[in-house]
């Protein structure tokens, strides 16, 4: 009987869920489940090490001008440690933070940055091993 356990293991191991990226658009808006890579709206500095992307949507303007965008990302860095992560890169001074609010384990964050940007983040503590964040990036000119 032992000498099947690496085998069911294994097996068991390979039965892991594999989640494929979907991609839906229409006209000017583009939503993503499982995105292989973030909108290039948000800053990457602000997430932490590793994350599993699990859905974002984006409206472009244009082609290239993203208007709106959200990300909701996993990671099972420590709650403490992702706020540390997103006010140390806030400080550095080219997203200013507006405001800060802690309620029923969340933290919001509501930065500001260069030309008529805004970018909030919401941590979500779970009771698990891993942490959500939710990012909103929008840009308040047509420049």
């Amino acid at each position: 009987m032992l000498r099947f356990l690496p085998i069911f293991l294994l097996i068991l191991w390979g039965c892991q869920p594999i989640h494929q990226t979907e991609i839906y658009r229409f006209d000017n808006i583009v939503v993503t489940k499982y995105p292989t890579n973030p909108p290039p709206a948000f800053p990457q500095s602000f997430f932490p090490d590793k994350v599993n992307l699990l859905q974002s949507s984006e409206f472009k303007t244009s082609h290239i001008h993203t208007k709106e965008a959200s990300l909701l990302l996993e990671s099972e860095e420590s709650f403490q440690a992702i706020q540390k992560r997103i006010e140390t890169r806030a400080a550095q001074g080219d997203w200013k933070l507006i405001e800060k609010t802690e309620k029923n384990g969340e933290v919001s964050y509501l930065l500001e940055g260069f030309i008529k940007k805004s970018l909030s983040i919401i941590v979500s503590e779970s009771g698990g091993s891993s942490n959500y964040i939710r990012f909103y990036f929008r840009k308040h000119s047509s420049y």
